[in-house]
């Protein structure tokens, strides 16, 4: 079973430009606020994260980078301890919701990211 520690390994060695954005988070916050962090890997990897001076730092969700994240993401939703799953089904996919990128990400999505979102959300599965 995974770990919030686990969870935020595999995120920020799959996705090493997440790195600079975990540190920063955690010299404004003194500390990990997951529930924070989670809504920013969303906001960068749906590419509606924006940096101090108001452009948007580089993520998105077209290409293999995007792929692969969701996929951990999807993991982690799977083998996670209820911590895990609970941070991912809040925090991410409240965020992938209120981002307009949601339609490109959620074709990323696994089933069971899938079904949390329909369950969660009334989503369509498709």
């Amino acid at each position: 079973m995974s770990t919030l520690a686990h969870l935020l390994v595999d995120l920020l060695s799959t996705a090493p430009a997440l790195v600079p954005i975990y540190r920063e988070h955690l010299a404004l916050h003194d500390a990990l606020l997951p529930d924070l962090f989670m809504a920013q890997v969303a906001s960068w990897v749906s590419g509606t994260m924006h940096a101090p001076g108001a452009h948007t730092i580089e993520g998105g969700a077209g290409g293999d980078a995007a792929r692969t994240l969701v996929g951990v993401i999807e993991t982690h939703l799977t083998s996670g301890d209820a911590e895990v799953r609970e941070l991912i089904s809040l925090s991410f996919l409240d965020s992938v919701d209120a981002s307009p990128a949601n339609e490109v990400l959620r074709l990323h999505f696994g089933p069971s990211l899938r079904a949390e979102a329909a369950r969660r959300d009334g989503w369509n599965e498709q």
